[in-house]
């Protein structure tokens, strides 16, 4: 038999055993750890994963970071053992690479929204739109996925009369990588022209981790605003209409924001554009008044 050959049945064996490793429902339990990888990942990846795995009666335990328990409230036993995020190219338990499309035949998203609909009772008197931003460095460089002051000003007067609007842009109730966290300094103005900023709320229901307290949220915002990163894959496992600007990033290169519909049934639409994000929103708010006055 050749080297090649020998090579061949090598790489068959092995391909054979990671597909039992998930196939064969009367394998071993499985414990899913997400390595203390970048959130968004976790996020596109190991949840679905370890669903998946829980719908089997296969999962043991899920290992994650700091104020993660609120994704895996079905898990057995959840250990929350890091303190900081990471950059993980393979991910060890269920043999996958980053950006690679999930495995769908055994990945399923979780309910978020039934979960965390009526946990909190905000009070809101309107429609909610999320906006979700960040204004972090960016592989060494400055900032370059973000929602720009004066957008967010003009996105927030625009709306502010017909629905309750709550902008997070997270900087201290986090896990943090290895990114810098800037100042955009827009928050004061963004609160005095109407917006509900999420800590602010979040300071109200302190009986909610953080993490929770985000899930309760986008499970009652049926239109979303995202940036390219972590928090737009977390809006991907919702349903509604959701807007994401990306200027740069993998995400476009592999085709992520095009599975996005399968995470979580939402009407996405990607765009390196301020005027289409404002589109998007605004034939989503039609459409969301047009509903209620029906």
């Amino acid at each position: 038999m050749s080297l090649h050959s020998k090579s061949v049945k090598v790489v068959e064996r092995l391909r054979q055993a990671i597909l039992n490793r998930w196939t064969d429902l009367r394998g071993h339990p499985i414990e899913i750890d997400s390595q203390g990888c970048e959130f968004g990942f976790e996020m596109y990846y190991h949840i679905g994963y370890a669903y998946y795995a829980y719908q089997q009666g296969r999962l043991k335990k899920t290992i994650s970071c700091r104020d993660t328990k609120c994704f895996y409230w079905f898990s057995p036993e959840h250990e929350e053992r890091y303190e900081q995020r990471r950059t993980v190219d393979w991910f060890k338990c269920f043999d996958h690479k980053a950006h690679a499309a999930p495995r769908f035949n055994r990945w399923r998203t979780p309910d978020f929204k039934s979960q965390y609909q009526d946990r909190i009772d905000f009070g809101f008197e309107r429609p909610v739109i999320a906006v979700f931003n960040k204004y972090n460095s960016e592989w060494e460089g400055p900032p370059v996925n973000f929602l720009s002051k004066a957008w967010l000003i003009d996105f927030v007067r625009r709306y502010r009369q017909q629905f309750d609007i709550v902008y997070a842009r997270p900087t201290s109730k986090i896990v943090h990588d290895n990114s810098d966290v800037l100042d955009l300094d827009e928050k004061a103005d963004l609160k005095q022209e109407g917006a509900f900023l999420i800590e602010d709320l979040h300071a109200k229901f302190s009986n909610a981790t953080f993490n929770e307290f985000q899930l309760c949220v986008l499970a009652n915002a049926d239109i979303r605003v995202a940036v390219q990163g972590g928090t737009s894959y977390l809006n991907g496992l919702f349903p509604g209409h959701l807007a994401v600007l990306h200027r740069k990033g993998l995400e476009s290169e592999y085709g992520s924001y095009d599975r996005f519909p399968q995470l979580g049934g939402a009407v996405v639409h990607v765009t390196s554009h301020l005027d289409e994000v404002s589109g998007f929103v605004e034939r989503a708010a039609g459409r969301r008044l047009a509903k209620s006055a029906a």
